[in-house]
């Protein structure tokens, strides 16, 4: 790619490689890359308070990381569903009256096939339970299954609609049972600051050849592509931004990048697929409805989807 030399109002160059920091103070010590440990990034877009930046890997993150206080209440107001409007419909909709014939139903019951075909054990712990779904699905499937969520309205709200057992508290530190068969993070592992240890705590709940689900964003999707081309259109690029890079999220990884990083804290990708979202829960304008559902349905063709599913086995 040649880069674009123009000069923005944050003095920096697109498209240059440079430190990325880890905070805004002048004196900062660069922030490294978690998958390959490189201090130079290049930087995609420029938003209040965040800048999204590239590394040579693959890898893009969002730099300065928020404080682990910043990062908990964004995740209690995003399952309040203060960060996006079209997101409150599909909360709503998957409390106890869910539809089984639903898309993200029936895609939750496929992972759990997954699962169960891989382990032989039937223990199981979401992290990041939402509405408890994913963890009633698993129950009437038998499995012994139980959740861990920063968010305690997420946690009552699972408890109230379908009766499961939720841990409140940061998962790296909160009381999680050990010895699990296999370990459901789906769309988890972007929201919080420390990837690398969300695996390294996953793989040491796991019982040896256990088996963690990751589902994340697929930076490497036509979506994204697109996102990063529009967003530099001075009217609605940050409109753009701001909705494809949701502010909660911090890191956006692909299919290598994820791989590379599940391997480095234990894991062996034992399957890996890609997926589209639902968009039938979401509010939008009709118009944005249609470029947004062409462009995932391309992605499918061309085998650029914008969701990565892995299944991980623990290797050590």
């Amino acid at each position: 790619m040649t880069p674009d030399r123009r000069r923005t109002n944050l003095g920096d160059r697109v498209g240059q490689p440079e430190p990325s920091r880890a905070s805004t103070a002048p004196d900062a010590p660069p922030r490294a890359c978690i998958v390959c440990g490189a201090t130079a990034s290049v930087r995609l877009h420029a938003r209040p308070g965040r800048t999204i930046r590239r590394c040579a890997c693959g890898y893009v993150f969002v730099d300065p990381l928020p404080s682990p206080d910043t990062v908990a209440g964004r995740e209690v107001e995003a399952f309040r569903s203060g960060l996006l409007e079209e997101t409150r419909e599909m909360f709503a909709a998957y409390g106890r009256s869910y539809r089984p014939d639903d898309p993200v139903v029936r895609g939750f019951v496929a992972h759990l096939a997954t699962l169960a075909r891989l382990v032989p054990g039937r223990r199981l712990l979401d992290v990041g339970v939402g509405t408890g779904l994913l963890l009633h699905l698993a129950r009437e499937r038998g499995w012994e299954a139980s959740g861990v969520d920063i968010a305690p309205d997420a946690a009552a709200r699972a408890r109230e609609e379908f009766g499961v057992d939720v841990v409140v508290g940061d998962f790296l530190t909160a009381d999680a049972p050990a010895d699990r068969d296999a370990i459901t993070m789906t769309d988890v592992l972007e929201h919080t600051p420390d990837p690398p240890a969300f695996l390294d705590r996953a793989r040491r709940l796991l019982v040896p050849r256990g088996v963690l689900l990751v589902i994340v964003p697929n930076h490497r999707s036509l979506l994204f592509h697109a996102a990063d081309l529009l967003g530099r259109l001075p009217a609605a690029g940050p409109a753009v931004v701001d909705r494809v890079y949701a502010p909660n999220h911090y890191h956006y990884f692909t299919p290598a990048t994820l791989a590379r990083l599940a391997a480095d804290t234990g894991f062996e990708v034992v399957r890996a697929t890609q997926e589209s979202p639902y968009l039938g829960r979401y509010r939008m304008n009709p118009v944005v409805r249609v470029g947004l559902t062409a462009i995932l349905a391309a992605g499918k063709v061309v085998g650029r989807e914008s969701r990565l599913v892995l299944f991980l086995r623990r290797a050590r």
